[in-house]
């Protein structure tokens, strides 16, 4: 990662989900921290151990929770799914008793 450039980061269980490609395979998982050109990528792997990389940002796209074949386990569900989640009447996700 270069040295000069200001790293991003996003509340923890609010970062965004991604879509990498990581040498010759795609994973999906979060950003977890960037700069204008490298993206920091958290994803469980095929053995199920969690990996973080540093990618080039143009190897890296945005998708949204529901496209991503990984879903962390400890998100803020009111956050990726403010009018409550697919399927689900708004108030009623595991965050609502909060």
């Amino acid at each position: 990662m270069s040295h000069d450039s200001r790293v991003t980061r996003e509340p923890y269980r609010r970062e965004p989900y991604v879509r990498a490609r990581i040498g010759a395979r795609s994973v999906d998982g979060k950003a977890i921290a960037w700069t204008r050109t490298e993206v920091q990528v958290k994803w469980v792997d095929g053995d199920g151990s969690m990996r973080t990389a540093w990618v080039p940002a143009s190897a890296v796209r945005r998708i949204s929770r529901d496209e991503s074949a990984w879903r962390d386990p400890y998100d803020d569900y009111g956050f990726y799914y403010p009018h409550g989640a697919p399927g689900q009447a708004p108030g009623n996700g595991p965050d609502a008793a909060k």
